[in-house]
């Protein structure tokens, strides 16, 4: 098990962190915290202005410096240099402690998904009787409809940025995105399976596809490693158990031509959310044939 960190080294930590976040938002203008939010930007609530930003993170880093001074005094201990903590934070910066931050292509799937549920709701509230009142004050509403169109344009972008970033990823990085995204989904539908136990079939339906996906795209992780391959294909139902057994030559006939038959799909040469999604579909109806398939095979060698 790991040591417990000393509360004077877990204030160091906190400390030469917030002073390279102030830092950074003094290097930061106008323009480039415009650019970093998301979505419809004349929407929600609007962004605290920079020169606030920054005052409160000046106070924040003085804060938690005084708390480690004041930590010091009590200790008995020498102060530590403040240029140490500085110094100590930058490299805290570069590799962070515990679990890695989230990708910018994992906050826009993460956005998605809020957007996808956004119109969900949005679909499930169409009236077509209904229509919005307007008051006179601020903007008029949106109907139901408006409201889903809307929705609509705003995941048909994100998409668009998703498929952009993946492209200039190398296939071992795109699949890893892909199968911490595939998790997440199937962890929000086992959460939903719970709250809507008058939809089991259904929702039990799109987690068993979200097995079969993430066990395809943990195997094609196993085989890229950390190079950059061509995109594996999933595995498929293609196998057929050998017997020792002798068969007639019509029985056997019948097995080779059956076997024949299965069938083995190409995975695509480039990966993107459209092509990868076409792929899973065809591997879900092979599987489905040669299930059949093999069914027959087996009956036949019972006899």
């Amino acid at each position: 098990m790991r040591p417990r960190k000393a509360e004077t080294d877990k204030l160091v930590d906190k400390c030469g962190v917030l002073y390279w976040k102030w830092q950074e938002l003094l290097d930061k203008n106008e323009d480039d915290v415009e650019s970093e939010r998301q979505g419809n930007k004349r929407m929600g609530r609007p962004p605290v202005p920079l020169k606030t930003l920054r005052q409160r993170a000046e106070v924040a880093y003085n804060e938690k410096l005084a708390e480690l001074r004041e930590h010091e005094k009590h200790l008995g201990r020498e102060e530590i240099p403040e240029a140490e903590i500085i110094e100590k934070g930058e490299r805290l910066r570069e590799k962070g402690p515990g679990r890695p931050g989230i990708s910018e292509t994992g906050r826009k799937f993460r956005h998605l998904r809020r957007k996808l549920k956004h119109m969900e709701d949005a679909m499930a509230a169409i009236d077509d009787t209904a229509s919005p009142v307007y008051d006179g004050l601020g903007r008029p509403a949106m109907s139901s409809r408006e409201r889903v169109q809307y929705y609509q344009r705003d995941i048909d972008a994100i998409k668009k940025d998703i498929e952009n970033e993946l492209s200039k990823m190398s296939s071992a990085d795109r699949t890893k995105i892909l199968l911490d995204n595939a998790r997440i989904d199937r962890s929000d539908l086992n959460k939903k399976l719970k709250k809507e136990p008058e939809n089991t079939m259904a929702i039990q339906a799109l987690v068993d596809k979200l097995d079969s996906e993430i066990s395809a795209l943990e195997h094609q992780l196993e085989e890229e490693g950390q190079a950059s391959k061509p995109f594996v294909q999933a595995p498929l139902i293609t196998q057929v158990v050998r017997s020792q057994r002798e068969y007639s030559p019509a029985v056997s006939e019948l097995i080779r031509k059956l076997e024949s038959q299965l069938i083995v799909t190409t995975p695509p040469a480039e990966l993107t959310l459209e092509s990868l999604e076409k792929y899973k579909a065809e591997v879900a109806l092979a599987n489905e044939i040669n299930s059949a398939i093999v069914s027959q095979i087996d009956a036949l060698k019972s006899f």
